[in-house]
């Protein structure tokens, strides 16, 4: 179990910082337009990513009974990843033909999105091993696969200064990873067959739809802004907007190591009818999370645009207050994060759905014209305000359903 819980710790970091890597290469080799094609190109990326995993991976590691085999899910995710391919080839083409992608820029959106097929397919396996009890080789696989791709590109961008061969270099090891990680290993675990059972594939991906609408459309909510700036403005502004939204994901990280070891006590309580003590655990984490965040206030208010720009190789202090309206948009989407989480540990997390359509349409309606008319702040406004929305949505489905099971728990007391 330790050994589980370091690599995974590791594995899960260096996944959430393996594009702010990248990044911080690219500004200091090929400049800021470079930054800002590679910042569109890897927010597209991993939006396609979760049409390629579709949500499945928490569903196949929680069939202990194994109700669908290794290779059910396995030509499942073909499936979905053929799938992911088409519209990641439609995304590139609808780039280049009308929103004026050049030839390079496209190349790179498309070189990021294959990274992220091969992705999407890797998590198959480590699906399967986790589903076994192997977390550490889930971990460790994930691991190697993803050092290997981001040290392989940035050491190519550092040597040759050029984007498109450091992102095909990237592609190119993510497959040697894969083939000499995942699908070796694998054979100690079972058969690698190539059978479609379309029923299956069909219940899979009919069982999986609401986890797969709740990922996708909150990443696409968090990046509208991104896709707003790429349509309205220059691959500089979207360089500077994808600087100061780095420290977004560190709140949301940070939140995430405090409440995730609440997460059994949590289930525990529910399911013991102890809902005053239930929601005692959840309101002192909303203070921790409130804390939290106005700590990450203010150091953007202090010290976050010059460590910021030292990093990105950049003078991003005019953009201290919109860093500082990003990191109350961070404590935003950590609130989110963990009341998604509380509802789904009470079982109604198909609820949520409905809050993510909501704020999907409300991003899609108003993303272009407020990044048109407002530039820079209006997306950083724009991405605060979305994930407020969600917050609040998503503390009425919690706090709701908390006063359901409060009233089914005295009337069974007064019996």
């Amino acid at each position: 179990m330790r050994d589980s819980y370091i690599w995974n710790t590791m594995s899960a970091t260096i996944f959430a910082m393996q594009s702010a890597i990248v990044l911080i290469v690219i500004t200091h080799t090929g400049g800021l337009e470079d930054a800002g094609i590679f910042s569109i190109a890897y927010a597209v990326g991993s939006l396609m990513f979760y049409i390629g995993e579709y949500g499945v991976r928490k569903y196949q590691v929680s069939d202990i009974n194994e109700e669908m085999s290794f290779t059910d899910y396995h030509s499942h995710r073909i499936t979905a990843c053929v799938i992911m391919l088409i519209v990641s080839l439609g995304y590139v083409a609808n780039g280049f033909f009308r929103l004026g992608y050049s030839p390079y820029k496209a190349y790179i959106v498309l070189m990021i999105c294959l990274v992220k097929v091969v992705e999407a397919y890797s998590e198959v396996y480590f699906g399967r091993f986790q589903q076994v009890g192997r977390l550490d080789v889930s971990a460790k696989t994930n691991f190697y696969r993803i050092t290997l791709g981001v040290v392989g590109c940035c050491i190519t961008q550092i040597v040759t200064g050029n984007m498109a061969i450091s992102m095909s270099v990237w592609f190119v090891l993510s497959i040697i990873a894969l083939l000499t990680s995942n699908i070796l290993v694998y054979k100690e675990f079972g058969t690698l067959q190539f059978i479609f059972r379309w029923d299956k594939i069909w219940r899979i991906f009919r069982e999986c739809l609401p986890l797969f609408l709740g990922y996708f459309l909150l990443l696409y909510v968090g990046n509208a802004p991104k896709y707003a700036i790429d349509a309205c403005m220059s691959d500089v502004d979207q360089a500077c907007y994808n600087f100061i939204f780095m420290p977004v994901f560190a709140v949301g990280m940070f939140a995430n190591f405090i409440f995730n070891p609440i997460l059994v006590k949590l289930a525990h309580r529910w399911d013991e009818g102890k809902v005053r003590v239930f929601t005692k655990i959840v309101l002192r984490q909303i203070l921790v999370i409130f804390g939290i965040t106005l700590l990450a206030v203010a150091v953007a208010l202090t010290i976050g645009c010059p460590v910021l720009g030292f990093l990105f190789n950049a003078d991003i202090m005019e953009y201290k207050t919109d860093l500082a309206i990003l990191m109350v948009g961070g404590g935003m989407l950590a609130l989110v994060n963990f009341f998604s989480v509380v509802v789904t540990v009470m079982r109604y997390q198909k609820h949520l759905i409905s809050g993510y359509v909501v704020l999907a349409i409300l991003a899609w309606l108003m993303a272009n014209r407020t990044v048109r008319m407002y530039g820079i702040r209006g997306a950083t406004i724009l991405y605060t305000i979305l994930m407020a929305g969600l917050a609040v949505i998503f503390a009425g489905v919690m706090f709701l359903f908390i006063k359901k099971r409060a009233r089914e728990v005295g009337k069974r007391s007064n019996r």
